[in-house]
């Protein structure tokens, strides 16, 4: 089972590296979506695979890599912004 490793840089300087883990997905809401993203206090985050090989890149709360998955969520916050001025 591929296991990946979260490297995150606060705005103040500090970093944290977090324990390796095998979900993708609930780390990269939590790093985009989350209180301390909402708060503006997450730089960088970078996602690394054992090979430390960057797969997910996110800048504040953003996914700048892989290109794709930036542009997904950019497409999915517009329906979200969208549906939510409808009502």
């Amino acid at each position: 089972m591929e296991t990946f490793t979260t490297h995150i840089t606060f705005t103040s300087g500090d970093t944290h590296k977090e324990e390796p883990i095998t979900d993708l997905g609930p780390t990269i809401t939590r790093l985009c979506e989350g209180p301390a993203a909402v708060m503006g206090i997450i730089k960088r985050a970078v996602i690394v695979d054992q090979m430390d090989r960057i797969c997910v890149e996110i800048k504040g709360r953003n996914i700048v890599y892989p290109v794709k998955l930036g542009i997904q969520q950019r497409e999915y916050r517009r329906a979200l912004k969208a549906q939510k001025n409808q009502k």
